[in-house]
């Protein structure tokens, strides 16, 4: 045992190794990281103050105010620490932050659009409207409605996401749907104050189903049309 010695390419490749770690970490403390941090903290206050705006359209007249001002900062601070993640490319071996967040915010920023859009900002209100969403709520309550809006809505956000924003090399779905189901709670959270737990928990459950289902379709598609 003590006549062993470790071979060439090992120590070359710890070397190599330890080499590359110091040389990301110097790259990491220098300006790059100061002007990504400035980047993400300035589209991160764009962003704040595009959620504030949108929550601003949001009817007040069955809750307070102040709820506006609590989701408001909640959603920000999600906002800001997935562009952080974005912009420094932060990741592991087996977790791509930095693409699971870019995804996340690509699908929020398309959620913002159809929110801008929908002609009631009470969004169930909208799609129990609807003959679809009508005939669920009126067959199986306002939680299956709830429940099927936020399966469709996650389900088309996270595909054209995932589509959009895949990048390159190979990513599963999990990491990227949390992202999205993170970025998106906050909207189902405040569009579910005046209904009740039950509404709340299924509408959660139908934008996790979704979002995971829509990102893996995305990603699906995005390998056929690179396979193509």
């Amino acid at each position: 045992m003590g006549g062993e010695r470790t071979p060439p390419e090992l120590r070359e490749g710890v070397r190599a190794g330890i080499l590359a770690s110091v040389e990301r970490d110097v790259e990491l403390r220098g300006g790059r990281t100061a002007r990504l941090l400035a980047a993400a903290g300035a589209i991160g206050v764009l962003g704040a103050a595009g959620i504030t705006l949108m929550l601003a359209e949001h009817p007040f007249g069955h809750h307070p105010q102040w709820h506006a001002i609590v989701f408001a900062a909640v959603w920000s601070g999600l906002l800001v620490v997935s562009l952080a993640l974005a912009f420094l490319q932060v990741r592991t071996p087996s977790l791509p932050l930095a693409r699971s967040a870019a995804i996340g915010m690509l699908g929020l920023g398309l959620a913002g659009i159809c929110s801008a859009l929908c002609p009631d900002q009470h969004f169930l209100q909208w799609w129990s409207s609807t003959a679809v969403g009508g005939r669920l709520t009126t067959g199986g309550g306002l939680p299956l409605s709830a429940l099927c809006f936020g399966l469709v809505s996650s389900l088309f956000l996270g595909a054209v996401a995932a589509f959009i924003g895949l990048g390159r090399g190979p990513m599963r779905p999990p990491l990227p749907a949390a992202m999205l189901l993170l970025l998106l709670s906050p909207g189902v959270a405040l569009q579910s104050v005046d209904t009740s737990w039950a509404v709340f928990g299924s509408w959660l459950l139908g934008t996790a189903a979704g979002a995971y289902s829509g990102v893996a379709t995305g990603i699906r598609m995005r390998v056929l049309l690179r396979g193509a």
